[in-house]
């Protein structure tokens, strides 16, 4: 049941998504009959390692000739600590109904827009970015977003200037008002889509864990819920709602993303159980751990650039230890390690993507691709915790069975697989307790066949056995579940009867007597033979030990053997 729901959640959010790219690129395919919603990709850059020019250098005729076609249609840049000055124009003819320009990285730590006007001011300046306060914004996004409005002079330039230490890929956007509505409803949906599947495997998989106590769903809890608050971060989304000083701000972001590499590290260690299955790779595991933690501490001191390089190869090298490690665990006939190759293999997929954003300027959603890889990668992990859970059950039913096989071994006398001597010690204990607690009547009896070894010397030790095995088939027809007989050794049997007073007691023995001397015996052939047996019976007493029981129906077999065999004794 839980891996039909899972695999149909993992259908939809793929289609959810998929519409959510197409609709997207649909909307931007305007350009080929309006012109009035597109990408925009005519840029021309300057790069200022030092970051020393201001605009009114860099907009002067001095400096117009610095700057070089950009070949690729999306800005992407990498992670350096140069500033870039960009400069772009708008195509014409514009919407009658205004535009919107659309600056789709959240992540970037200062933007700089300079927007021509046919004003005074020949330019509208807005400065925006994770390291400013949110009132900057003009309209709440989790990206930035600005109104063209009439005033734009779209002969001239559009300027801007980035700084950051995370990655330079800034995709630029250009809406009419009907596309920006319909676009900005749809990848809101889509969040609120990919927010929701990451909070609802966290509370699913927190309440299996407050039944089940297992620390892998307690790593897999831990590992959604810092990627949900990275996720959180790194879309924009906490930006647009918490205004943080950007040291404080800063110092999150890599504390959450440090903490999920951790957690997906433990999470693999206890999932895959590679301390004990795989202990030389659990060093490996061991050492993407201590980077994790390394990236997350440069990061929180400031070295920025340090820790985004780092975490990008992270985010390669990571997944695909993984998958190795749940390779060689699915060799070892592991089998849910099938679900979590597939999870992290899609997970992979996205994070490739997000991570070669960062230095190639090829066109695809890279943002759709990780939250499909997030999303996935969360549904299918929580299928694997689930055959996890059933392959765990599994092995511990075949352990039980195995433990039960064996103690029934201990317990059981292997010739005629009655109960033996150990057991009856222990039952007859509970059995005595059980009917003085309860005030009820028990008996025992005490069987022994008669003249055995003469039986034996005459015919050998393996048509003994078979008088034996025949009797304690006889107990096995003629007993109750709830009357139990013991082989207490040799030839020798008891038999407690729970629940029962001495007259039906001695009814029952009269029973086994008769029929097992009806059973015929050919020890040699053509020549049936007759065994008898003597039996002792008697009735627990109030104030008798397990000693005093057993030792009072012993004395009443005696009794019976001395009396000429073949008969009951009661005491």
């Amino acid at each position: 049941m839980i891996r039909k729901i899972g695999l149909r959640m993992l259908l939809l959010v793929i289609a959810f998504f998929s519409m959510n790219l197409m609709e997207a690129d649909h909307a931007l395919a305007k350009d080929h009959r309006e012109l009035t919603s597109y990408s925009v990709s005519d840029f021309e850059i300057m790069e200022d390692p030092m970051g020393r020019y201001s605009f009114d250098e860099i907009s002067s005729g001095e400096y117009s000739n610095q700057y070089r076609p950009y070949p690729e249609k999306i800005l992407s840049l990498g992670i350096t600590r140069s500033v870039y000055w960009i400069r772009f124009k708008l195509r014409v003819p514009r919407s009658a109904s205004g535009e919107f320009l659309q600056l789709d990285n959240p992540n970037i730590d200062k933007i700089n827009l300079y927007i021509p006007t046919s004003n005074q001011e020949p330019y509208l300046i807005k400065e925006v970015g994770v390291s400013r306060p949110s009132e900057n914004r003009t309209i709440l996004d989790n990206t930035w977003i600005f109104e063209l409005t009439n005033e734009l002079n779209d002969k001239n330039f559009i300027y801007l200037r980035l700084e950051s230490t995370s990655a330079l890929r800034l995709p630029v956007h250009v809406w009419n008002s009907e596309d920006f509505v319909g676009e900005m409803l749809f990848k809101n949906l889509g969040f609120g889509a990919f927010y929701g599947i990451l909070l609802g495997m966290l509370i699913f998989n927190l309440f299996i864990f407050s039944v089940l106590r297992d620390k892998a769903y307690l790593f897999y809890v831990l590992y959604i819920g810092f990627m949900f608050l990275y996720q959180f971060q790194v879309h924009g989304h906490l930006k647009m709602f918490m205004d943080l000083p950007y040291e404080l701000y800063n110092a999150i972001f890599w504390v959450w993303l440090g903490a999920a590499f951790v957690c997906s590290m433990y999470f693999t260690r206890e999932f895959l159980e590679v301390n004990t299955k795989l202990p030389h790779v659990d060093k490996v595991l061991t050492g993407i751990i201590m980077l994790s933690v390394l990236q997350g501490a440069l990061g929180v001191i400031g070295y920025n650039i340090w820790a985004n390089q780092l975490a990008h190869g992270l985010g390669i090298l990571g997944p695909v230890v993984i998958m190795i490690v749940a390779g060689l665990r699915l060799h070892q006939g592991f089998r849910p390690a099938r679900y979590y190759i597939l999870a992290w293999g899609v997970l992979s997929i996205g994070i490739v993507m997000w991570s070669l954003a960062a230095y190639t300027s090829g066109v695809f959603a890279a943002v759709n691709f990780l939250l499909v890889g997030t999303a996935s990668e969360s549904i299918l992990l929580s299928l694997a915790l689930a055959a996890r859970v059933k392959n765990l059950r599994i092995e511990g039913e075949a352990l039980g069975k195995s433990v039960k096989r064996y103690r029934d071994l201990s317990y059981t006398d292997g010739l005629t697989g009655l109960y033996n001597k150990r057991f009856f010690d222990i039952k007859v204990k509970e059995e005595i307790t059980w009917a003085l607690e309860c005030g009820k009547p028990m008996a025992m009896l005490v069987i022994d066949i008669d003249h055995f070894k003469s039986y034996n010397d005459t015919y050998g030790h393996w048509q003994g056995d078979q008088a034996i095995i025949r009797l304690g088939q006889t107990f096995l027809k003629i007993l109750e579940d709830e009357q139990l007989a013991f082989r207490y050794g040799g030839e020798e049997f008891v038999l407690l009867l729970p629940n029962m007073m001495c007259d039906d007691a001695q009814f029952i023995a009269e029973k086994i007597r008769k029929t097992f001397m009806e059973e015929k015996f050919f020890p040699i052939m053509r020549s049936a033979v007759t065994v008898t047996i003597s039996i002792g019976v008697t009735e627990f007493h109030p104030d008798d030990t397990q000693e005093s029981f057993f030792q009072r129906a012993d004395e009443a077999l005696y009794t019976a053997k001395n009396s000429g065999r073949n008969r009951t004794a009661v005491r």
